[in-house]
């Protein structure tokens, strides 16, 4: 049986994105599912064949991307992108009974939660105490264990794992809010036909360097989907550049975009060719 690691603990967004990905590719089960308590440690952890897979978080629709994942990824050689999935994030009230909002006295939840439901919070429950956990899995543990009128905000999963009351549904301020997942394993995955590519791209601090890197994908019309920086971590001020584009990356048109980064001392660090991810894999 495969080990799959994921950021947990259960009732995490995380494990609950999980639960929907294996329902789509049920060609990864059996599995034996670990969970970890940071991103590191699980992408660590698959690097060192602790566990077959990572399912991580890379970006997200309002709060943008996972800085951890990213900077992760760029320092392990070698571990790959192999599948993606984009995973609605709705944050759900959770109370043990059913209860008047205007009786809810306390709401524990992670921070980006609160920060994500502020408008629900302040038109609703103004009257709360709100109270930051380190997860919305820890927040539903919390008023799983008690009697009281309190609250948690959460993922609909975390409601099924401590048998809570779902009292409300899609409490956060934004409508559109997905969570960009990615599993991540020790081999590159096959071409699919419509595939994108990841990689990391670092070239000298100098004036056009950026242009010098978009410019290869222009000249062989290579959609660029995502660019994102992050700091080098070396030199205050110096930057990597996470891109992701169409293709495969054993294209003719990528290798001919990788031989032009040679010649022009630019360093590409493959993180993953794979299929891309469409939104009629959604279980919703």
């Amino acid at each position: 049986m495969k080990r799959m690691g994921y950021l947990g603990p259960k009732g995490s967004f995380s494990e609950e994105a999980l639960h929907y990905f294996v329902q789509v590719h049920q060609d990864l089960l059996p599995l034996d599912y670990q969970p970890f308590s940071t991103i590191p440690r699980l992408l660590l952890a698959c690097d060192r064949k602790e566990i077959d897979w990572a399912f991580v978080p890379l970006e997200n629709s309002t709060e943008g991307q996972m800085g951890v994942t990213m900077d992760t990824l760029g320092q392990i050689q070698e571990l790959y992108i192999t599948r993606e999935f984009v995973h609605p994030v709705d944050h759900c009230l959770l109370t043990p009974e059913p209860l008047p909002l205007p009786e809810i006295q306390r709401v524990y939840a992670h921070e980006q939660a609160l920060a994500q439901c502020r408008e629900f919070l302040d038109t609703h429950l103004a009257q709360a105490e709100q109270i930051p956990c380190f997860s919305t899995a820890e927040a539903a543990g919390k008023i799983s264990s008690v009697r009281e009128p309190w609250a948690a905000i959460g993922p609909r999963r975390a409601a099924q794992l401590y048998h809570l009351h779902l009292q409300e549904e899609r409490i956060q301020d934004g409508v559109l809010n997905a969570t960009r997942f990615v599993l991540v394993g020790p081999q590159l995955a096959e071409m699919s036909g419509d595939d994108k590519t990841s990689f990391l791209v670092t070239t000298e601090n100098s004036p056009g360097s950026l242009y010098r890197i978009l410019h290869e994908l222009a000249v062989r019309r290579i959609n660029m989907t995502r660019i994102e920086s992050r700091p080098s971590k070396q030199k205050l001020g110096e930057y990597v550049f996470f891109i992701d584009v169409d293709g495969y990356v054993f294209s003719p048109a990528i290798q001919e975009v990788l031989e032009a980064f040679r010649e022009k001392s630019v360093f590409a660090k493959l993180l993953g060719s794979y299929a891309k991810a469409h939104p009629d894999e959604s279980v919703f």
